[in-house]
């Protein structure tokens, strides 16, 4: 259990955020031409690059993670008592149900309470409202007919926030890893990825390996002390062969770096459940905070998070609060953009090995 509450998940510098309501390419650059963060905690030291240089700031013996989970279309359509609205689905739980998010037809957030038994239409479907699935969010558990992720296949659409004014192809919602559909929200920090990245990483003698984390929804997390957030299961799976690449990086004191927070849930979610680091599937709800600080990772390649998220917890569970603090301060005096097609940063966690 975690004892941090809504202002420890605060930074005062995110008031000033502004998102980026577009994918970068859309604005005439390259995916890698994003602006990068590095806030080293083993240095103490902040600074600021292009994502192109990303593999200039990792060196050889470095093993970087990648997820492969492709996005899903998971905002479905529906009515619901002749008014119109939207079911961002979150998960598939292993007994069939599905855990949904209540949405306005637009997109907004629609705290409006089902009661149980309700049926919400989609499409010629009757989805039926098993109960709440947490009594401070607007999470939803349902059941239907067929399964909701085929009903997206052909009614869906990539889940889309106010900030983002234009509907945006699914196609530009997937990383260059994305393999294994489904995630209802995109896998982000693998998005400014090219292939011109992958070979100068491998000429670095940088290691590259990949696992499977299909990501929930993050927009359902709520003020108040961390406890209280609901937490949603995911599914993972980590390959033998990814499994083994870990273990000899540790023994040999070499950094694990994480493309994105799916990554460290993976990984850090599997350790403790497990005590080993094994090729492995299954279901995590472990959440990475101070409180539960990583054991395998020692970096992260994340974008810019919001404040009173798990997102922001798991950061500062990398760097120290002052340090994350004026790191996010000089990123928006520099104009970075928050959200998934905004600009990326590299935390290094304290203790790792650093960089030449």
């Amino acid at each position: 259990m975690s004892s941090l509450t809504a202002n420890e998940l605060a930074l005062t510098a995110c008031h000033a955020a502004k998102p980026a309501v577009s994918p970068v390419e859309w604005r005439g650059r390259g995916r890698d031409d994003v602006s990068l963060l590095i806030i080293d905690g083993a240095m103490n030291s902040i600074s600021h690059r292009r994502f192109a240089e990303l593999p200039s700031r990792l060196h050889a013996g470095d093993l970087v993670v990648v997820n492969t989970s492709a996005t899903m279309a998971a905002a479905l359509p529906a009515h619901f008592h002749g008014a119109t609205l939207r079911l961002h689905i979150a998960v598939e739980l292993p007994d069939g149900a599905y855990v949904v998010e209540r949405r306005g037809a637009n997109g907004e957030p629609d705290p409006t309470p089902f009661a149980s038994g309700d049926k919400v239409q989609v499409g010629d479907c009757d989805v039926a409202v098993v109960g709440a699935y947490h009594p401070r969010s607007r999470l939803w558990i349902v059941r239907a007919p067929q399964p909701l992720w085929n009903l997206a296949r052909q009614l869906g659409e990539p889940i889309r926030y106010g900030y983002v004014k234009a509907s945006v192809p699914i196609a530009d919602y997937q990383t260059i890893f994305a393999r294994v559909p489904g995630s209802a929200e995109m896998p982000s920090a693998g998005r400014p990825f090219t292939h011109r990245n992958l070979r100068e990483l491998a000429r670095r003698g940088v290691q590259i390996r990949s696992l499977t984390l299909h990501t929930g929804l993050s927009s359902h997390e709520v003020q108040g002390k961390f406890d209280d957030h609901p937490v949603l299961p995911e599914w993972y799976d980590i390959p033998e062969a990814t499994a083994a690449a870990v273990r000899t990086a540790i023994r040999e004191g070499r950094r694990v770096v994480a493309v994105g927070t799916t990554v460290v849930r993976a990984l850090e979610g599997m350790w403790s459940e497990r005590r080993e680091i094994a090729g492995c599937s299954g279901w995590t709800c472990h959440l990475v905070t101070p409180d539960a600080p990583p054991q395998i990772v020692s970096a992260l390649v994340t974008g810019m998070h919001d404040n009173h998220t798990s997102h922001l917890a798991l950061l500062l569970s990398f760097a120290e609060r002052t340090l994350l603090e004026r790191g996010y301060a000089q990123a928006i005096e520099r104009g970075y953009k928050w959200h998934e097609f905004g600009d990326v940063s590299l935390v290094i966690r304290a203790g790792s090995a650093n960089p030449d």
